[in-house]
């Protein structure tokens, strides 16, 4: 299959992964401006808030979406069986970590408490991580359901699920931020009560669509007689042994932010809520790759279960060359809007000028972002996650959190450059991720041609 034809079936997997990603990247922005509408104590609650919820909903994440990897490549040997059997040990692996996640949050008050905040802005993010946690353990069965099916090339599901979610959740907003319909105000931890709701929802549609849709019923039966007990070896080992770096490596990512969000505290409300506007946006911005990623994942890994040489490479190459188009295309709408982008999200002149600043250092690093997204996806795609999670915690802690530290409250190299400092050092950190998984990438490649696994 040549590079065209490769391309186009990536479009079609990924388009309906993108909206879907959007739908739910969306979900943190809106939860954003509604309770930025309210005051900008809210706004820093939320940004504090999900600062660390993400990192404790990569536990899940990380761990569950190896199951895409696991299935496809069973999926490409027709291995029907084995693809049953890995979603059953994702559901016994889901609850537990359902319920941890569920235990994180709801003491997570500790960390809160090592930041100099003021009471409300400390009861808000307090009481939004504790009405969200209520819905983590749905949301990580929910994952397993949807990493199976996409892992056959059935997007489309996710796509409506998510977009489903947005019109759940949006209502559900306004009647707990704001108190709509003689329901008290909660202000931003009314965004985790509505988040919570919606969560539960989302996992029932799962369950009933897997159940009715003849798409998925061939490789997969829901019967409780059919389900095998938890199983070691072939089961929770496999998903564990890829899953594990994996989830370091979307930690590594993922707290980078997060972390970053936790030191700037010191430099007041302003600077925090600036810092979650860059979020927000950049997070939103960053599905396009992601789904390309994802896409990758999943067509390189049904290659690699079909050990065919050619289709391996031909699903890395178109990778790459689409996250290069759409890194390029990123850059630029990024520069170009950067100043009505940030109008959407506040009023405060300040909060504005210096989230401006931010989306014009965010736009150097898309084409960066873009490309090792898609080495990552093409690795996990080989059932390679080590390197990943290796090459993350240099950059991205080592570089993005250790190099931006000193940028931002040192003047070890400049005079200290506050939030900007770290923003700076993330495109660096992103540079050299890039070159080193490329590397790597063409590296295994070789390797697994040596080993004869693709041929």
């Amino acid at each position: 299959m040549s590079i065209l034809n490769e391309s186009k079936q990536l479009v079609k997997l990924s388009w309906p992964i993108l909206i879907a990603q959007l739908s739910l990247a969306s979900l943190g922005v809106i939860d954003t401006i509604m309770a930025g509408q309210v005051s900008t104590d809210d706004l820093a609650a939320i940004g504090l808030g999900s600062s660390i919820l993400f990192p404790v909903m990569m536990l899940a994440v990380g761990l569950l979406i190896t199951i895409t990897t696991l299935v496809a490549k069973q999926f490409g040997k027709k291995d029907f069986r084995q693809m049953e059997v890995f979603f059953q040990q994702g559901i016994w692996l889901s609850i537990p970590l359902g319920i941890i996640t569920f235990f994180l949050l709801i003491n997570s008050s500790w960390v809160l408490n090592l930041l100099p905040l003021t009471d409300k802005v400390f009861q808000l993010s307090n009481d939004y991580l504790f009405y969200i946690a209520f819905g983590l353990p749905a949301l990580s069965v929910y994952f397993v359901f949807r990493y199976f099916w996409e892992a056959i090339g059935l997007t489309l599901p996710t796509m409506w699920i998510s977009l489903l979610t947005i019109l759940i959740n949006v209502p559900l907003n306004a009647i707990f931020i704001y108190g709509w319909g003689g329901v008290d105000a909660y202000g931003a931890s009314g965004c985790g009560i509505a988040s919570a709701i919606t969560m539960w929802l989302i996992l029932i549609v799962a369950i009933v669509y897997a159940l009715l849709s003849k798409k998925i019923t061939p490789y997969l039966n829901l019967k409780p007689s059919n389900f095998k007990f938890p199983i070691w070896k072939g089961g929770i080992q496999n998903i564990l042994l890829l899953g594990i770096p994996n989830t370091f490596a979307i930690l590594f990512e993922v707290s980078l932010f997060s972390f970053i969000g936790l030191f700037i505290a010191v430099l007041g409300t302003k600077v925090i809520a600036s810092q979650q506007i860059g979020v927000s946006y950049t997070s939103l911005l960053f599905m396009l790759p992601l789904s390309i990623s994802m896409a990758i994942t999943i067509r390189v890994s049904q290659a690699y279960g079909k050990s065919q040489k050619k289709k391996v490479y031909n699903r890395i190459y178109s990778g790459l060359l689409m996250s290069l188009i759409a890194g390029i295309f990123l850059a630029v709408f990024t520069y170009f809007l950067k100043e009505p982008i940030t109008k959407l999200f506040t009023d405060d002149v300040e909060v504005f000028k210096l989230a401006v600043g931010l989306l014009g250092i965010a736009a150097i690093y898309q084409v960066f972002d873009s490309i090792q997204a898609s080495c990552s996806g093409a690795l996990r795609g080989l059932h390679n996650t080590n390197i990943i999670m290796w090459v993350t915690f240099v950059c991205f802690w080592g570089i993005g959190l250790g190099i931006g530290y000193l940028f931002a409250f040192t003047p070890v190299f400049f005079e200290p450059m506050g939030v900007k400092g770290f923003w700076y050092s993330i495109v660096i950190g992103f540079f050299v991720a890039t070159i080193i998984l490329l590397s790597k990438l063409f590296s295994l490649l070789k390797k697994l041609e040596q080993r004869g696994e693709i041929l």
